[in-house]
C-alpha cells in the first residue's frame, strides 16, 4: 500500500495506515513518499510499525526537481508522488494499492486485493456525475466525460503500468 503526500498530510497517513491494519489481519507493507518527514512523525510511524508488526518504507522526494510541473492551490506537487511510486515500486512488486492520506479503511481489503488485474492496468472507481461534469468542463480537450475516476484509491497492476510507460506518458501531458 502506498501513499504520496507532502508534509502537511503525514498525520492523515498515520490514521489511514492504522485503519487499514485494524481492519485487516493479513501481511501488509506500506510505502510512504513525502517531501519531508518530521522527527515526531518518524517516531510515531516507527511505533505504529512495531506495534502492529508491519513494514513501513519511507521515500524522500526532492520537490525542487518538480518545480516545472503545474500545481494549484488545491493540488500540490505531491499529487505526482503516486506516479513515482508506481514507477519505482514496479521493480519490486507486481501490484500496489495507492491510497490518499484522507482514506479511512472501514473493512477488509481481501476482495479488492483478489481482483484479477491480468490484461488491466488498474482498478478504479468512476467519480460521481457532478464531478464528472466539472472535470469535463475544466479539461474539455481531454474528453474525459464518464471516464474521470477518483484517484485517491487505485489498485494498480505495476507490470502493465511499466509496460505501457504510463509515468512517462503522464508527464508528457
Amino acid at each position: 500500500i502506498s501513499y504520496g503526500v507532502d508534509e502537511n498530510y503525514l498525520d492523515g497517513v498515520g490514521v489511514s495506515i492504522a485503519s487499514v491494519v485494524l481492519n485487516n489481519n493479513i501481511p501488509l507493507a506500506f510505502h510512504i513518499i513525502c517531501d519531508s518527514y518530521s522527527p515526531c512523525f518518524l517516531k510515531n510511524i516507527e511505533r505504529l510499525a512495531v506495534q502492529h508488526h508491519i513494514k513501513i518504507s519511507l521515500y524522500l522526494i526532492k520537490v525542487e526537481s518538480l518545480e516545472i510541473l503545474p500545481q494549484t492551490k488545491v493540488w500540490s506537487r505531491a499529487m505526482y508522488f503516486r506516479l513515482f511510486a508506481f514507477d519505482y515500486l514496479s521493480r519490486k512488486i507486481n501490484t500496489l494499492l495507492y491510497l490518499d492520506a484522507d482514506v479511512v479503511c472501514k473493512g477488509s481489503l481481501q476482495d479488492l486485493l483478489q481482483l484479477d488485474l491480468t490484461e488491466k492496468i488498474a482498478a478504479v472507481v468512476k467519480d460521481v456525475d457532478s464531478i464528472q461534469n466539472k472535470v469535463n468542463e475544466r479539461l474539455r480537450a481531454f474528453n474525459l466525460q464518464g471516464n474521470y475516476f477518483n484517484s485517491g484509491v487505485v489498485f494498480v497492476n505495476l507490470n502493465s503500468w511499466k509496460k505501457n510507460a504510463l509515468t512517462e506518458k503522464a508527464f508528457l501531458l
